[in-house]
C-alpha cells in the first residue's frame, strides 16, 4: 500500500523528531526523559520559525525573533545555537541562524560569532550574506518540515530579493543530496542510510565545490562534458548535471576527496578507480 501524501509526511516528521532527540541526547546526557522531550518540542518549533523565516526570504531582528517564539531573552542567543547543533546541523539545512540579526547591522552578532557560531558552523562573518542566500536559495524546508507560513510583515527586518544563479542552484542541489547521505535523510527518500567518515559541513562542502567548480572549469572530472546548468524544467538534461564524487569510495565528502563529476558518469564509475573509469568512460564518448 503507498503512502498518502499525510502518511509520508508524518513519517518525515517522525524521522525528524528522531533526529533531534539523538542529538539532544548524545549532547546532554544529564537530562531526563521529560526534559529531553520539551526540549525537542522547542528546537522543532525553533527550526520551523527559522524556516519560515527562509520561506518568507526575510531577516527578521534577536527582539522579533524572541517575540516570534514567544519566550526568551534577545541578548541569550543560546537557542540559537541549540537549534543549530540538535536540529540544522542533523537535518543538513544551511545554516538558517544567519536570518536572525542585529536591527542596526543586518547582521548576527560578530560577538556571538568568536564565541560560537564559527566554531559550531564553519560560517564566519565575511561568509554571512552568500550563507543567507543560500538559506533562502534552499527549496525543501517544507518536504522535511511540513507546510510553513510566511512572517508577518511586521516581523520582517528586510527582504533577500537577490535572484539565484543557474550555477549557485545546481552546487546547492548536488551539495544538498551529498548532505542527504552523509546524514542518513535524502530529499528524495527517507531511509535510514550509513555515515561517510569525516564528511565536511555543509558549509565547508559548498566552499569546496564552488573552488572545485572553477578548477575543472564547469567540466565532469572524468569525461570532460560541461555541467549542464538548466534545470529539466528548462529543458536541461538530468545526466549532465553536477554531482559530488568520492574518490575514495570508503572516506566521506572530505576535502581532498570529492571531485565533481556528471550524474551519469558518478553512477557509471560505480566501484571503479578513478583512472579505470576515466578511461572507460572516455573511450564511450
Amino acid at each position: 500500500m503507498l503512502d498518502t501524501p499525510s502518511a509520508a509526511l508524518a513519517n518525515i516528521q517522525a524521522i525528524v523528531i528522531e533526529k533531534i532527540r539523538s542529538s539532544i541526547s548524545e549532547a546532554r546526557r544529564d537530562f531526563d526523559s521529560s526534559v529531553t522531550e520539551r526540549k525537542i518540542q522547542t528546537v522543532l518549533s525553533d527550526v520551523i520559525l527559522l524556516a519560515r523565516c527562509a520561506k518568507t526570504s526575510c531577516l527578521i531582528t534577536y527582539s522579533d525573533a524572541i517575540t516570534l517564539r514567544g519566550h526568551g531573552n534577545p541578548q541569550n542567543g543560546q537557542w540559537l545555537d541549540e537549534v543549530y547543533a540538535f536540529a540544522i546541523a542533523p537535518l543538513g539545512f544551511p545554516d538558517l541562524t544567519m536570518l536572525v540579526v542585529n536591527k542596526s547591522t543586518k547582521q548576527p552578532s560578530p560577538a556571538a560569532f568568536e564565541a560560537r557560531r564559527s566554531i559550531l558552523s564553519k560560517v564566519y562573518i565575511g561568509d554571512v550574506p552568500t550563507e543567507q542566500k543560500r538559506c533562502i536559495w534552499y527549496p525543501d524546508y517544507e518536504l522535511v518540515l511540513g507546510p510553513l507560513e510566511h512572517v508577518p510583515a511586521k516581523y520582517q527586518l528586510v527582504r533577500l530579493a537577490t535572484p539565484q544563479s543557474s550555477r549557485e542552484r545546481e552546487i546547492s542541489r548536488a551539495v544538498s543530496n551529498a548532505i542527504g547521505r552523509v546524514s542518513q535523510f535524502g530529499i528524495e527518500k527517507t531511509s535510514i542510510g550509513k555515515e561517510y567518515p569525516n564528511s565536511l559541513s555543509r558549509a565547508e562542502l559548498m566552499a569546496l565545490v564552488d573552488a572545485l567548480w572553477e578548477r575543472q572549469k564547469g567540466r565532469c572530472a572524468l569525461t570532460g562534458q560541461a555541467f549542464e546548468l538548466r534545470s529539466e524544467e528548462e529543458g536541461g538534461a538530468p545526466d549532465d548535471r553536477v554531482s559530488l564524487d568520492r574518490i575514495d569510495n570508503l572516506q566521506g565528502y572530505a576535502d581532498m576527496n570529492v571531485q565533481l563529476v556528471t550524474q551519469f558518469a558518478n553512477r557509471a564509475r560505480g566501484t571503479l578507480p578513478v583512472d579505470e573509469a576515466r578511461r572507460r568512460l572516455v573511450q564511450f564518448s
